[in-house]
């Protein structure tokens, strides 16, 4: 009982110290996707029971656009349905966007109906807390001496975690699930019940909250499952798969609600195709097939897509995706796979060769200036209600005047010494540093490559994307060191049993 007194503590603890970033920034941090997050489910919100809030301004306008009368109905709409004109143009359905979790916005939507957003900083840095200290207690091996796992509270104070648990977006989910996937896959057996319920949970809840973590850790897994072939413990990673097939069931899920309520299917932007085309393969591939008659709907707009990927995917101008007419958009979305594997079988030296570039380039890329500068995220104040503008008008963040230069400073020395002492550990003095322990960093390393291979690959390397999980070199750092200062061994004794 006292064991548990003392984590529980020490998660207390950290969980305040986690939140030291919201309080010099005098609030929470938001960014641009986050508004996106909360529309889409107050939209869910006012479509079914016609309650609306301070930020429904755009689901009322998308709701009489889509209820427009047309020349006839498909059919009587169900109670609570959208009615759906037979014959009226595509033009008056806006596109509905995945990969904007709902289930993450209805946690953003939750807290605003509390009063504030603050809510969903403390949530994510309890979770952090509890997250960090239960994978530094199996790693030390400090089960019974929870006292001893105390310098793992450094860790907010020389990395950016705790501006990912500041950050009104599910970026720290992405760590935490590399995070529970080692544990599950290296301690399951060994865990209790509230252990084994607090990882699954966990890991479902990031599943749920992004695509890309369904991606990641999917690889990740199969990666395990080749490791494991054959032997028993990879029935240890039942749970896991469990969890990814949750997070593809909550997104088949909303395609099914997105499409009864609208009549239209939920569109993914064409991240891959952006990619490509700004990297040139996509473009060079585009200028002959569209000379040559082909009837890519990309090819109605070769000469105005932007350069920047970004620009392409969110700019309103024309040429770019979100300029496009919705009827537009979703041929460009329907069209994307074809569109990839064309050009991979055109270039595919030239797109592995730029790919490898950027998940090189995404892999260094540690620091926070796009999370913690509102102004270079590009948030558009004219879309936050009143309360939630004068919120965010009162931080740092809204100014530019939030310190990311002292994250910045120790980003690459510590992520860098952290590393180093985790090989010097693991290769050189393996008696301080068990078998399971060993597991642990390295599925942990595996997923920080694989976080970089699916963000730099299929999306524009960010600064953020990386230093979301990066943090986790320097938690395991000091939990291997916390381990290594263990009490000798007592010697046996001797055959004769003589003292010696």
């Amino acid at each position: 009982m006292q064991g548990r007194g003392v984590l529980a503590g020490l998660i207390a603890l950290l969980a305040l110290l986690l939140l030291l970033p919201a309080a010099v920034n005098r609030g929470v941090l938001q960014f641009p996707d986050t508004t996106t997050y909360i529309r889409g489910v107050d939209a869910a919100v006012v479509a079914v029971t016609g309650h609306s809030s301070a930020w429904s301004d755009d689901a009322k306008r998308a709701l009489a656009a889509s209820a427009a009368p047309g020349p006839a109905m498909a059919r009587a709409p169900a109670s609570g349905e959208l009615s759906v004109p037979a014959t009226a143009p595509a033009g008056n359905f806006p596109v509905v966007l995945s990969g904007r979790s709902v289930y993450y916005g209805a946690l953003l939507y939750a807290a605003d109906w509390l009063g504030s957003f603050w809510w969903v900083a403390i949530v994510q840095a309890l979770v952090t807390a509890t997250a960090a200290l239960l994978a530094a207690r199996r790693v030390a091996s400090r089960l019974e001496s929870p006292e001893r796992l105390w310098p793992v509270l450094a860790v907010p104070l020389v990395t950016s975690v705790g501006l990912q648990v500041a950050l009104l977006m599910p970026d720290i989910f992405a760590p935490l699930a590399i995070l529970a996937t080692a544990q599950i896959a290296l301690y399951w057996r060994a865990m209790v019940r509230g252990e084994r319920v607090f990882w699954s949970l966990l890991l479902a809840a990031a599943a749920l909250f992004h695509s890309g973590n369904l991606l990641v850790i999917g690889l990740l897994v199969g990666v395990l499952l080749l490791w494991r072939a054959g032997t028993r413990s990879a029935l240890c990673l039942v749970p896991v798969v469990l969890a990814l097939l949750v997070g593809v069931a909550g997104e088949a899920a909303f395609g099914a609600a997105v499409r009864k309520m609208t009549g239209y299917p939920p569109v993914r932007p064409p991240f891959v195709a952006a990619r490509l085309i700004a990297d040139g393969p996509g473009r060079d591939y585009l200028d002959r097939a569209c000379a040559e008659g082909a009837t890519l709907t990309l090819c109605r707009y070769r000469d105005s897509i932007p350069e920047d990927s970004d620009s392409f995917l969110w700019a309103s101008g024309r040429g770019s995706f979100m300029g496009m007419p919705p009827e537009d958009r979703r041929r460009v979305a329907a069209e994307e796979r074809s569109f990839v594997l064309a050009v991979l079988a055109d270039q595919p030296l030239a797109v592995i060769g730029v790919s490898l570039r950027n998940i090189g380039g995404q892999l260094l890329r540690w620091q926070v200036d796009d999370i913690a500068d509102a102004r270079l995220g590009g948030i558009n104040r004219d879309k936050l209600p009143p309360a939630v503008r004068a919120a965010f008008d009162s931080t740092r963040a809204a100014e530019s005047d939030f310190p990311t230069g002292y994250y910045d400073l120790l980003a690459a020395p510590v992520t860098l010494l952290a590393l180093a002492t985790l090989l010097a550990l693991g290769l050189v003095r393996r008696d301080t540093m068990p078998a399971a322990t060993r597991g642990c960093v390295a599925i942990v390393l595996a997923g920080i490559l694989l976080n970089a291979t699916v963000c730099g690959a299929f999306s524009k390397p960010h600064d953020r994307y990386q230093s979301r999980v990066i943090w986790l070199l320097p938690l395991l750092a000091t939990a291997v060191l916390a381990g290594s200062r263990r009490r000798a061994p007592a010697p046996a004794p001797a055959a004769s049993g003589t003292a010696v």
